[in-house]
């Protein structure tokens, strides 16, 4: 029994130096890892460190091409803004001036019309004074009353053939005939001239009847 024992107890005994042993190992293995997670952590925050000023000095780059590009193009920006209201005051006043144009070209056209008017009103005034003179015999105040109204039909033409051409052309035809005949035919003078003075009223109703 006491032999059993003695050997027992150096069994019993070495077993705490066996657990003892193996504590320094496992602190030799852990300690590696806390370094590695040390150095790991550092790398993270110099990396965090190193994109933050990269982002900084990206902005402030960034910050200053727009600056320079700013102050280099705004003297542009500035012309082209005065010739862009320039060019919209000049097609203001395009606008204005074609709207004033056009009224006086109306007022003009009237004007037209109206001298067109009067010519040919002084022409008809010119047949009746020479059917007056004739009416008393007056051959030389027949022909002075009709000295320029072979120019006056002349002038009024081109106005008057808007009414009828074929007439407008024969008007001259027929005064010449008048004042060449009126010599030896008064009472055809008389004639022709009541038909000449008819066809100046229908021009004149057509173009100024309205």
């Amino acid at each position: 029994m006491e032999k059993n024992e003695n050997e027992i107890l150096p069994e019993e005994q070495t077993a705490p130096d066996i657990k003892a042993s193996t504590q320094p190992e496992d602190v030799a293995q852990a300690a590696p890892a806390k370094v590695e997670k040390t150095q790991l952590s550092r790398l993270r925050r110099f990396w965090r460190a190193s994109l933050a000023w990269l982002a900084v000095v990206a902005i402030a780059f960034t910050a200053g091409v727009l600056t320079f590009n700013f102050l280099r193009y705004q003297p542009q920006l500035n012309e082209l803004a005065q010739a862009y209201r320039t060019t919209t005051d000049l097609q203001n006043q395009v606008i204005s001036l074609t709207g004033q144009l056009n009224t006086a070209t109306d007022r003009l056209a009237v004007l037209e019309d109206v001298q067109t008017h009067l010519e040919l009103l002084q022409v008809l005034s010119d047949v009746n004074n020479a059917r007056l003179a004739l009416l008393d015999k007056d051959v030389t105040a027949a022909k002075a009353a009709l000295e320029n109204t072979s120019k006056r039909l002349e002038d009024l033409a081109p106005r008057l053939s808007a009414a009828d051409t074929s007439l407008t052309a024969s008007l001259r035809q027929r005064l010449g005939l008048i004042l060449s005949g009126m010599d030896s035919d008064v009472e055809t003078a008389k004639v022709d001239l009541e038909l000449l003075a008819g066809n100046l009223l229908d021009i004149e109703a057509a173009l100024f009847g309205k």
